[in-house]
């Protein structure tokens, strides 16, 4: 199954991510060990199933992080505004942190699905 199938639910596919970042070497290499360690953990978690930490350091959770603190370091004008349509973006607790986590979770919404950008 891929991003394509009918079936599939949109909050879930992973946005393909601005031209721009393709320019960038240090937006590739992180990009791919982001998509990388997805790779990894959800075949771990097809052998394994959902009673096994398939992703015990939090490699997934990492490597999208340290994505998005080089997109808002290196790339800050290309961070999008906030999304209306996600509760993240739009919650008054977002008002009372650094603006530097406002703007690594409005970069997530570069290259992370709608169902986990809210997460973080």
């Amino acid at each position: 199954m891929d991003d394509r199938d009918a079936d599939h639910d949109p909050a879930d596919a992973w946005p393909l991510p601005p031209v721009w970042m393709w320019g960038c070497e240090k937006c590739i290499e992180l990009y791919k060990g982001m998509k990388h360690a997805c790779e990894v953990t959800n075949a771990a978690r097809e052998e394994y199933g959902p009673a096994f930490d398939c992703d015990p350091f939090d490699t997934v959770l990492t490597s999208q992080i340290r994505l998005a603190e080089h997109l808002v370091t290196q790339h800050a004008d290309d961070i999008p505004a906030e999304d209306p349509a996600c509760g993240k973006c739009t919650s008054p607790e977002m008002l009372h942190l650094p603006r530097r986590f406002v703007l690594e979770h409005r970069a997530r919404h570069l290259f992370a699905p709608p169902s986990i950008v809210d997460l973080l």
